[in-house]
């Protein structure tokens, strides 16, 4: 399925019902979590992306871009890339395209496991404030783009 994920971007803080009544996602499965969890997800795998919404209301509240898989060889992100990114970005790009981060962390070691730097950018032109946040792996290539509201920022 090809989904417009600027579109999507564009509809966080709108209802699941809302989304797929616009028709922005025609996904079969509905978002679920576990009891008690605060949030709910749907994982559209074949199209890249994770989706995040509150419990309560069904509200979106996060949208994941997966732009390299580590699980399938010769991955590319299947559907067109939102705000001017492309489907392979370097960190170097990515600064010149978006300027200096807001913040940004540095590569770690988590339970001997590398992990790449991270940087927050904050977007403008929509109806609320809206961050972006991208994940490098090693070699300072995007691997994930995450947008949310900056009012659900945890940074």
């Amino acid at each position: 399925m090809t989904v417009n994920v600027e579109v999507l971007v564009r509809s966080l803080d709108r209802t699941y019902q809302q989304i797929v009544d616009a028709g922005t996602i025609t996904y079969k499965t509905k978002p679920a979590a576990t009891s008690g969890e605060p949030t709910i997800h749907l994982d559209m795998a074949n199209e890249g992306l994770f989706l995040s919404f509150k419990r309560e209301g069904r509200v979106l509240k996060e949208v994941s871009l997966k732009i390299q898989h580590d699980k399938i060889k010769n991955w590319f992100f299947p559907n067109e890339l939102p705000f001017g990114l492309k489907k392979s970005m370097s960190r170097l790009w990515i600064h010149e395209k978006f300027g200096e981060p807001r913040k940004s962390t540095s590569p770690k070691m988590v339970m001997k496991r590398a992990i790449g730097r991270a940087d927050l950018f904050n977007l403008n032109g929509f109806h609320m404030p809206v961050s972006m946040q991208i994940r490098y792996d090693l070699n300072e290539m995007v691997k994930s783009v995450v947008f949310l509201p900056t009012a659900e920022l945890r940074w």
